[in-house]
């Protein structure tokens, strides 16, 4: 069973990177993340998507349609 969220540590082993850059990209808003109080929290399908698109985050927002 996979699990949907990942703490720092969980993502720091999924993503082969270490736990202090994680927390340094949670600083700096580049990696998507949840916080729950004191908590910072990972859903795997984001973090997917982000690794996919190079670390980028992209926001799939609405658009409007033109008139």
């Amino acid at each position: 069973e996979e699990k949907r969220f990942f703490d720092v540590n969980g993502l720091a082993d999924y993503i082969h990177m270490s736990e202090s850059y994680v927390y340094k990209m949670v600083s700096n808003k580049s990696i998507p993340h949840i916080k729950l109080g004191t908590r910072t929290l990972f859903e795997r399908n984001q973090i997917d998507n982000w690794v996919i698109n190079g670390g980028t985050m992209v926001d799939n927002l609405p658009s409007l349609p033109n008139v």
